[in-house]
Order: C-alpha cells, then structure tokens, then sequence
C-alpha cells in the first residue's frame, strides 16, 4: 500500500503536475492525522471505560463496607438509647427493677464499644482514584474520603469505666452484659447471692453513685449524638454512590445461622448453618429449620466480623452486633433480609 502511493507521488512530479502533487500530498497528510485522532479516540474510549469499570468496582466496595457503618451506628444508637433510659430510672426509682437484675443492668451500662469500632473503608481507601478528566467521579471521591477520615476519627470524651471497678471493690463478680438474654433467660438468680444483690442495692442508693450515674449520662448523650450522626452521615453516602453508580449491589457471603436451637455456639466447636440466597438484587437469604428453645444470630463467613441479632421474635430488624434472638422450639421457614435489616421465623404449619 506504501508503495502504491510513492508510486502516485513520483508520477506527478515527473509529470511536472506539482499542483496536484500538492493537493494529494495535503490529502494524504489529512487521511494520516483523521486516522490518527479516530485511533486516540478510539484509545481514551477504551481507557474511559476500564477507569468507570474500576471505579464502579472500588465504589461497590465502599458502598457495601458503609452499608456495614450504617448498621452499626444504628445498633450503636438503640443501645445508648436504651442505656440512657435505664440511666434515668436508676437516678429516679431503682427498686422499680428486680432486685436480681440490677447487678447485670449496671453491667450493661458499663459496655461502651462504639469507640472502638473500625471500619471497613479503611481497607478501601487506597483504591480509590481520581480521574482529572471526570469532576464527578473527583467529587464523589472526595465526600466518600471526608467520610471515611470522619467516622474513623476516635472520639476521646475521657469516659472512664466507673462501674465494673465498683464490682471489684465491694467483692462482687463481673456480670454478663448481654441484656436481652439475661432478661429473658431464667437460671439466673443464683449468679448472685442475696447478700451481694443487697450490697449492689444500697450501692446504687448512694449520692456517690448518683454522681457516677450522672456522669456517665452525659457522655452517652454525646456518644448517641455521635452515632446518630454518623449514621446520617452513611446513609448520605450510600445515596451518593447510588446516584453515582444506580446498579451498584449489597454483597454477602456465606450467611448462616448458630446458636443454641441448633448446635451451640464457637464454645463448643459449632459452625454455621447456611442459608441460601434466593434474592441476589436484595440479598434475602432463606432456610428451613427445625430449631430448638434457645438463641440463635446470623453471621457471614462462619466469623463473627459480620453477624446480626435482635431483641424481638418472630420478626425483628436484624442489628449488628445485636443480641442472640430468643427462639421458642418449632419448625421455621427463616427468612434473612440484609437490604432491609429484617428478620422472620416463619413456623411451617403457618406458611
């Protein structure tokens, strides 16, 4: 083909047709550099697409990672929540609860994890670019940074654990915290003697453990502001990265079911149940089992670094972190919906 065009310019100069040599030569010179910027933009094409395709995927990795902050902020939220309110009726009336609950009540006080709670968009960050030629993507990834630096900034209220230090100075055991259990779990009036539930009694009665109570109040207000702040915060998010990327998905592996109903927990050697997915767009996951009266919590991956409980039966919003959810003995047809937070335990003969 080369040759075949150098044959056509040598032929018109010989020719003497310079004038056509001209206007060829100029044609041909236009041909090369149309070729040229079809081929650059054939190339930048090609690189627009594998950049998109790579951010979509660091995208769904971090949409998928606040996902998991927005659950845990809001497990966050209705524990303080809670906490708060048993603050209050220990300051106002404490013989309103069982006497044989009060040392585990204070002990459920004194659980104060959101602090120490990391993120998974901390092993996200790094993969995440800026593209000089897409100001959206630079935006979004620069809320998605302010984010994650935020919501990974520990708070240092100087909140002291004041409680479980008593426990050890009147010579009373460190109670369990798990207080959806300990509430509805018999068994557990001989954790304590009588003596030790008079000693915590006339304990809490004290002006000095009403200035601890009072203490502790406030910071929980602070760390509840917090919480719900952040879980504001990820949700803002997660809406900015479905805008962004509308096909964006929740993504769960190997979610399964332990507890007591079925084979016990990591104590005695159990692993998970699996469910399966029968939902991928809204991640529902589904099993029938038979389960025995006791506790059950969902979990991915046979690890306890993503589980789910509640506090309610049959039905309940799935929280992480949460309690055990209390199960009485049936045949279930349990569905897990991860895309909303939900649980239910379906008997069988009610389907």
């Amino acid at each position: 083909m080369i040759k075949f065009f150098r044959r056509i310019r040598q032929n018109l100069i010989s020719k003497g047709k310079n004038v056509k040599y001209f206007k060829y030569a100029v044609g041909e010179i236009v041909l090369v550099v149309i070729g040229i910027l079809i081929a650059l933009q054939v190339n930048n094409w090609n690189e627009k697409q594998k950049q998109d395709a790579e951010f979509e995927i660091v995208l769904e990795q971090f949409y998928n990672a606040v996902k998991n902050d927005t659950e845990a902020f809001n497990a966050y939220e209705n524990r303080i929540d809670e906490q708060i309110k048993l603050i209050d009726t220990l300051l106002i009336k404490p013989e309103s609860f069982p006497i044989e609950l009060l040392p585990h009540i204070l002990g459920y006080l004194a659980v104060e994890d959101i602090n120490n709670y990391i993120s998974e968009t901390n092993h996200h960050i790094s993969n995440l670019k800026y593209n000089i030629n897409n100001p959206k993507q630079n935006e979004l990834s620069k809320q998605i940074t302010s984010y994650v630096n935020l919501i990974n900034k520990k708070m240092d209220l100087g909140l002291v654990d004041r409680i479980n230090p008593l426990f050890y100075e009147i010579g009373i055991a460190e109670p369990s915290w798990n207080f959806n259990e300990i509430v509805n779990v018999n068994g557990i009036d001989n954790y304590y003697s009588q003596d030790d539930y008079s000693t915590l009694y006339d304990l809490v009665r004290t002006s000095r453990f009403q200035v601890i109570l009072k203490t502790l109040r406030s910071y929980k207000i602070s760390y509840l502001s917090t919480a719900s702040n952040y879980y504001a915060d990820g949700l803002s998010i997660m809406k900015l990265i479905k805008t962004y990327y509308p096909n964006v998905k929740l993504l769960y592996q190997d979610v399964g079911i332990i507890g007591t109903s079925i084979n016990g927990y990591d104590d005695v050697g159990a692993k998970s149940t699996p469910l399966i997915q029968t939902d991928i767009e809204n991640s529902i996951w589904e099993v029938d089992l038979y389960l025995k009266k006791g506790t059950v919590k969902f979990r991915c991956r046979d690890s306890w670094n993503q589980n789910w409980g509640g506090t309610s039966f049959p039905n309940g919003t799935a929280e992480t972190d949460g309690d055990n959810i209390l199960i009485e003995e049936g045949n279930y047809h349990i569905v897990l919906n991860l895309s909303e937070n939900r649980y239910e335990f379906i008997k069988v003969d009610e389907k």
